[in-house]
């Protein structure tokens, strides 16, 4: 009897959830820390220290407590957000900004309105995430060296789909990459396919394992390290061979200019 009624209260409460997320009502189950120590950077050079709520895809206002009182800010207002872990280590960079999506054949884009997204790694391409809310939870990922799965604290968007941008520095604004979904992801890489192509064109090697389905949506953070390392590398053999080229003035040059001098 009990068993039963245990069944019945749990179907009742799922059924409940369902028409709950219907009527637009989210329930944050394990959204992860969404607070933490952080910087406003604001656009008129003006810096507020505190304890910052992680602003959603879409909010106008940033929230952030500053000693016992609680401020807000206007996200037009704001150049970014730094957060820091524990050890006063900056984590994550929040930015108020517009983001590019493709239109066609790569070559052509479209702008969107301004919205919150996160930096999750630096470097020729950065890389963003993007989505309604944003939490910092535990997760399993693997070890470069060991590839073994450890768990790590990482930004995460903790609600339905998850975007990701990429933006080297040459590039105004971010652009759409990569798409997924924090419930059902079938079908998302399609879009990675044709997107990540175009994005990654300058490196046929990745623009190719992506068109082949080698990579995939879920191998973002890979392939961009894989981008960023040999980017790296070609500028460094480029630094090198600068450095090799000395400038010699041949001697017959040499010695006109001593003889001029001389005369003069």
């Amino acid at each position: 009897m009990k068993v039963k009624f245990f069944l019945i209260v749990n179907v009742l409460f799922i059924t409940s959830f369902i028409n709950a997320q219907s009527a637009g009502i989210t329930f944050n189950f394990g959204m992860g820390e969404q607070k933490a120590d952080a910087i406003i950077f604001k656009k008129d050079k003006q810096k507020i220290n505190g304890i910052v709520k992680f602003p959603s895809f879409e909010d106008k206002k940033v929230k952030i407590k500053v000693g016992e009182e609680n401020e807000k800010f206007a996200s037009s207002d704001v150049d970014s957000i730094q957060i820091f872990d524990s050890n006063k280590k900056l984590s994550y960079t929040f930015i108020w900004t517009k983001t590019k999506v493709y239109k066609k054949k790569g070559t052509e884009f479209k702008v969107i309105d301004e919205r919150w997204i996160c930096k999750i790694m630096t470097g020729k391409a950065s890389l963003f995430l993007g989505g309604e809310e944003y939490g910092i939870k535990e997760v399993k990922v693997e070890d470069e060296k060991t590839k073994e799965k450890v768990k790590v604290n990482k930004m995460q968007v903790v609600s339905k789909e998850v975007n990701h941008y990429l933006k080297r520095s040459n590039e105004d604004f971010p652009v759409l990459v990569s798409m997924s979904s924090n419930a059902l992801s079938a079908g998302y890489n399609a879009f990675f396919k044709e997107y990540g192509v175009y994005y990654f064109s300058d490196n046929p090697e990745i623009a190719k394992k992506i068109e082949e389905k080698e990579y995939k949506y879920d191998d973002i953070e890979k392939v961009v390290n894989l981008y960023n390392a040999k980017r790296e590398k070609k500028a460094e053999s480029k630094s090198a061979l600068k450095a090799t080229k000395i400038k010699i003035t041949p001697p017959e040059k040499s010695e006109s200019k001593t003889k001029t001098t001389k005369k003069k």
